[in-house]
């Protein structure tokens, strides 16, 4: 009895995978899925820094359609499609906000809302790490 419920819920997932695969919509895809800004000296700050753009792909077969499109703390949203990104096209995010000049740890997050059928919402982090440089005769542990 296990083994026959077991099965037949295995083919029901293998079925609902395929069915999702085939069916029609707007498929999201963002590049990168995480923006890594790496280390920043201290020296090396510039309001460049603070910007930053994400692609977004539609992979499906329907427009997809960005609801809405937040950024946390402090981050600005200077710009987004408001039109549908038609299918195989792609749209892009704007992103700005300020970094204090000081070692810290940037950890910020993008959220976007969308009639995509693989994910109604997504957050894209944005990651870096604001460092003191090291002076010739200094080590760092």
């Amino acid at each position: 009895m296990k083994r026959l419920f077991l099965f037949t819920t295995l083919i029901f997932a293998v079925t609902l995978s395929i069915s999702a695969q085939n069916s029609n919509g707007a498929f999201i895809a963002t590049n990168p899925d995480t923006v890594k800004l790496g280390e920043i000296g201290l020296n090396d700050l510039s309001d460049d820094n603070g910007k930053v753009s994400i692609a977004v792909v539609n992979n499906g077969n329907l427009p997809l359609i960005l609801n809405e499109v937040s950024g946390c703390c402090g981050t600005n949203v200077k710009e987004w499609p408001k039109a549908p990104i038609l299918p195989g096209k792609t749209g892009l995010i704007k992103v700005e906000f300020r970094i204090e000049p000081r070692p810290q740890v940037i950890s910020r997050t993008v959220t976007i809302k969308s009639n995509a059928v693989n994910a109604k919402v997504i957050k894209i982090p944005i990651e870096g790490l604001v460092i003191e440089e090291k002076k010739s005769n200094e080590i760092h542990l």
